[in-house]
């Protein structure tokens, strides 16, 4: 379905950008990581141990370049484990060749930027330091892949702890809790750009 998008966008001259995994559990998200994790007998007691699970981490990478599980070199039986749901689920991204514009994803220009994540937070740190170290790891590996598009983390926009005099802008009361912090977010190197997310009553 995405060849489909990215095909149709290219044909009407509109630029995209894509998600590479959703907050929420829509289309399986950071939970379905945590899931996959815990069928591989990892303990992990919260959805936000996507952003500092190590086991996680690698099966990201391997999500955003594309590399099928039987291809991953862990050394780890847990990733042998869950082998047979990543052949279902991990294609390639980055390294995808549209099957009918047969352009790779990343050198196709019909990608305007690459997002880490959809409306990304950690409420298990209110201090948003375990999603700060993530985004700065996600937009480097990224980078080392495609250094050719943007790339943006996809955070609402909500003010954190190291912007204290601008969370009365958020939203909401406690939205600074929520484990980003949107100024210091987009300092992180490899993040090429800003953008929230409006809501009509917000």
């Amino acid at each position: 379905a995405l060849d489909f998008v990215i095909s149709e966008a290219r044909k009407n001259k509109i630029r995209l950008i894509l998600s590479l995994v959703n907050n929420w559990d829509a289309y399986g998200g950071k939970a379905q990581y945590v899931r996959w994790g815990r069928n591989a007998g990892l303990n992990l007691h919260s959805n936000d141990a996507f952003f500092w699970d190590p086991t996680l981490r690698s099966y990201f990478k391997a999500h955003v370049k594309g590399r099928k599980g039987q291809d991953w070199n862990q050394g780890s039986a847990s990733i042998n484990k869950i082998t047979e749901l990543l052949k279902l689920f991990l294609q390639s991204v980055l390294t995808r060749v549209n099957t009918l514009t047969k352009v790779v994803y990343k050198d196709d220009p019909t990608v305007f930027a690459w997002e880490l994540i959809n409306e990304g937070r950690c409420q298990s740190d209110p201090t948003g330091d375990t999603f700060h170290v993530w985004i700065e790891e996600m937009a480097a590996y990224v980078k080392s892949i495609d250094p050719n598009h943007l790339v943006g983390i996809g955070t609402e926009g909500f003010y954190g702890p190291y912007s204290l005099d601008r969370i009365e802008f958020n939203p909401y009361s406690c939205a600074h809790q929520e484990g980003t912090d949107f100024i210091r977010n987009h300092q992180a190197v490899g993040i090429d750009f800003a953008s929230i997310h409006i809501y009509p009553g917000t």
